[in-house]
């Protein structure tokens, strides 16, 4: 039997390997979910709220989310110095928008619990280069007796499908429902011939990444094999089912195995994570008039809305980033994808995702709340 083969069926699970996204259909580090089962297990609203913000989609799934507890009512929330990704995102562009969808689920958990939201965003003023130690917002809540959003009910059932999607084609009513909750900033298409062009992009784009030995070095670099190390870092790429332990204790499946572009495991993941984009039946993008700060925030919040809307369809989303990274090699495509879709400066495409059928329910792991929360 050959390697490929063995990676193929062995307990008979599947494995794709893709560059910030590794699926793996088979049991899970339980306790590395802990954190989507204590959402709404918190008696005071801050922390309620927290519980599910905390389930934000980000990118790598780094998590990047600090907060300082000020009251039941207040808070001030920062970024992690330690969880930025300097590589593929040198300008903490991508972990702004994840601090976006984190205020955007704390604002649709508040509002739920009967709570509205006062977001002061950048109170020290704005992070130019690199998000930095000053706060990135200032939350206050107050009593509200506002009808809350039905987005609030798939907080814990988004998730981000990196599976290869079935060939049924999101209806126009489906795609009308994304456009409408996610805002002016959002476009929705299911046009044919546009997305070829889109989806050739995307491809070349995470050729890209995956082949610059520095940047699939900064993904390897963020892997967690098997479930020993999933519990012990919930964060970041995971790999993890029966088949990834027996191949971890052969080298079959380790790090030094996905940086080495003759490897089998390295082949296969660039392999099927095209074919993962080739099964795109739709995108939704996310585009604002600037690239400040405030409308980073802004793209995460509508990415967060178009998410979990997709999810109340039925539908699964992906977000495809690598042709938006701001590094040398990715510049073409960074210029291609602007000018495919129409987006002139001083526009900014900030966030593009494949919209489908898909297969994966599995919930990405999460570090506890408690760890996410500043001494005071």
């Amino acid at each position: 039997m050959t390697r490929r083969n063995f990676l193929k069926i062995i307990g008979g699970s599947t494995l794709t390997l893709a560059a910030g996204g590794y699926i793996w259909a088979a049991p899970k580090a339980s306790s590395a979910r802990h954190p989507w089962r204590m959402a709404g297990q918190y008696p005071d609203p801050i922390r309620h709220a927290l519980s599910y913000a905390i389930l934000a989609p980000n990118p790598h799934n780094r998590q990047p989310w600090l907060v300082q507890l000020i009251s039941d009512t207040e808070a001030v929330l920062y970024c992690d110095k330690d969880r930025h990704l300097d590589i593929t995102d040198p300008f903490d562009r991508q972990i702004t928008i994840g601090l976006g969808c984190f205020l955007e689920a704390f604002a649709l958990a508040s509002a739920h619990n009967g709570y509205d939201s006062n977001i002061d965003l950048f109170p020290q003023g704005a992070h130019e280069h690199q998000l930095d130690t000053r706060p990135v917002a200032h939350i206050r809540l107050r009593k509200t007796t506002a009808q809350p959003t039905p987005l609030f009910a798939y907080l814990t059932e988004r998730r981000t499908d990196r599976t290869p999607y079935s060939s049924r084609q999101p209806s126009q009513d489906q795609l009308d429902a994304i456009l409408k909750s996610s805002g002016a900033l959002a476009t929705v298409s299911a046009d044919t011939a546009h997305m070829q062009d889109i989806i050739q992009i995307c491809e070349a784009a995470a050729r890209v990444e995956f082949l610059t030995p520095y940047t699939n070095e900064e993904s390897v670099s963020l892997m967690r094999i098997g479930r020993k190390q999933i519990k012990k870092n919930p964060d970041g790429i995971t790999l993890e089912g029966p088949a990834i332990e027996l191949l971890n204790l052969t080298g079959s499946i380790s790090p030094a195995a996905l940086r080495d572009q003759t490897s089998t495991s390295f082949k296969q993941g660039l392999r099927m994570y095209v074919k993962a984009v080739q099964t795109s039946t739709g995108f939704v993008w996310i585009t604002t008039p600037d690239n400040s700060r405030e409308q980073q925030i802004e793209a995460g919040r509508a990415y967060m809305r178009a998410n979990l809307q997709a999810t109340a369809q039925g539908l699964s989303m992906h977000p495809l980033s690598q042709a938006l990274q701001e590094y040398p090699e990715m510049e073409e495509h960074l210029g291609k994808i602007h000018d495919t879709l129409g987006i002139q400066a001083p526009h900014r495409l900030q966030m593009l995702a494949r919209i489908g059928y898909g297969r994966s329910k599995t919930q990405s792991p999460r570090w506890p709340l408690q760890t996410r929360l500043m001494d005071s």
